[in-house]
């Protein structure tokens, strides 16, 4: 028998703690060493194994940060919006697609958690139900046009759908002033990057960046047909636009508009979230972008606003804009920007006609199929084409007139929530950032008078910035109003 006393081994909860997470991480290092080992073996390309790898170790950290989720769906809207997950898995899941899935399942992950707060009830906004009500309408004509369907319409009306829903964990997942100035720097920024992408790829030669965009082809960018776009498709005499990363240089035009509606509103706030150089510089890669678009629909969009937000609330921007006024009232005239511009507004040039050709289609397909559309796949008639250069007339086609006045309903709900709230605000940066917000929504609903991107099953990153923009809004006034 020992004389010696018997020592006890007691291992404290704070201890336990303290090797939980190190433990926990040794363990799953080594199940990712296993697994990416034995896919390494199995594969016919070792390659796929360490994308699965390192698709698996993003996913889980995006689940994980439902806000750093969040982030990368706009720098995938802003900088990669047509690319795809490399790996196909039956469908082939585009990147947005993919980080919108996520951040619903890392919100709804975070519902269900235990460490949930009771005080962290779920945010709603006055006119939730009339967003249901459009997308129940949506899938009302989807049904009716199923006949006409293919795979792919169904696969691009899910990721409309979707994009439109993440309106939801947005308004949940963004709850503090830090929390949404992050996003919007990130928006900024982002779109930044895409304009003066756009104006470097402009600037090198047609070769180079042809060259360029196919090599985008590995994440399922087009390499064949249009890479380069021209005004009228016409590359021996007409110029060439700008569509960045975009493929498309009216839905490139159409993004850089809600990016300089939030760098305007933010040049001109006393309390930027930049320092007004940067802004100076930002605010000139989408401009000169914008330009080089040739997109009228555009150009006229972003106009409007900047006459909004001048009008609105910093009326500065009127005492600036005369010297650029003025000096554009010398140059302009006497470049293509101004022709090709006049002639739109003068319905002489040949797109203006083949626009309006569209809308006469349009009209007559809305006349046949009045109330709920021809739904979202080919048109039934073969002397009528679908597809037409005009967010409404894009719903009343798709939709009817009914899917018009839902989407109509939910326009005016959003603009009468934002003016009730506008004024109640009495902090400096939070009027800067809804103005901004509120401003790039009228800039796509005008730019939507002669474009329908932001609501077309086949650009549905167009319709994610769009709701978006519309979910920051509503935070905005819920974390701005006073408790």
């Amino acid at each position: 028998m020992s004389l010696l006393p018997r020592r006890e081994w007691r291992v404290s909860p704070i201890q336990i703690e303290e090797w939980r997470k190190p433990a926990l991480y040794t363990l799953l290092a080594v199940a990712l060493g296993i697994v990416g080992g034995l896919m390494v073996v199995a594969l016919p390309n070792p390659l796929i194994g360490f994308i699965l790898i390192a698709g698996l170790l993003i996913g889980g950290l995006m689940l994980a940060r439902p806000r750093f989720t969040l982030n990368v769906a706009i720098v995938i809207t802003c900088l990669l919006p047509f690319g795809v997950i490399p790996v196909q898995v039956g469908l082939t899941f585009t990147l947005l697609e993919a980080s919108l899935i996520l951040l619903f399942v890392a919100w709804l992950l975070r519902l269900g958690s235990p460490t949930w707060r009771e005080d962290e009830k779920l945010v709603s906004s006055p006119f939730d139900w009339s967003i249901f009500l459009l997308i129940g309408l949506s899938f009302f004509a989807l049904l009716l046009g199923f006949q006409t369907l293919s795979t792919t319409d169904i696969h691009n009306y899910f990721k409309l759908i979707l994009a439109i829903l993440a309106f939801f964990p947005v308004i949940n997942l963004v709850r503090t002033q830090a929390a949404i100035d992050k996003l919007l720097r990130t928006i900024i920024v982002a779109g930044t990057l895409a304009g003066y992408i756009g104006v470097g790829l402009y600037l090198l030669s047609r070769d180079l960046q042809e060259q360029l965009l196919v090599s985008l082809g590995r994440i399922g960018y087009p390499t064949e047909g249009r890479i380069l776009r021209f005004i009228l498709d016409d590359p021996a005499s007409q110029p060439q636009r700008a569509t960045g990363t975009s493929v498309d240089p009216n839905s490139f035009g159409g993004m850089l508009v809600l990016i300089i509606a939030l760098l305007l509103t933010q040049l001109f706030s006393t309390k930027p979230l930049f320092r007004r150089g940067f802004l100076i510089l930002a605010l000139l890669g989408p401009s000169a972008a914008l330009l080089l678009t040739y997109g009228r629909g555009a150009q006229l969009g972003a106009v409007g606003v900047a006459a909004l937000i001048a009008t609105v609330k910093y009326r500065r921007i009127w005492l600036y804009a005369l010297p650029f006024i003025t000096v554009g009232a010398a140059i302009l005239p006497s470049t293509f920007i101004w022709s090709n511009l006049m002639a739109g507004l003068a319905m002489e040039d040949q797109s203006t006609k083949l626009r309006l050709s569209e809308y006469q289609n349009a009209l007559d397909m809305v006349g046949r199929y009045p109330w709920f559309g021809i739904g979202f796949g080919t048109s039934p008639d073969p002397d009528l084409q679908e597809g037409v250069s005009m967010i409404y007339l894009t719903i009343a086609e798709r939709m009817g007139l009914v899917g018009l006045v839902g989407f109509g309903l939910v326009m005016v709900l959003f603009f009468l929530y934002i003016s009730a709230n506008f004024v109640r605000l009495t902090d400096e940066k939070q009027k800067a950032n809804l103005l901004g917000l509120t401003g790039g929504i009228v800039g796509a609903l005008a730019v939507g008078l002669l474009d329908h991107y932001f609501f077309n099953i086949e650009f549905s990153h167009m319709a994610a910035l769009f709701w978006l923009f519309m979910a920051l809004a509503v935070a905005q006034i819920k974390i701005g109003k006073p408790r």
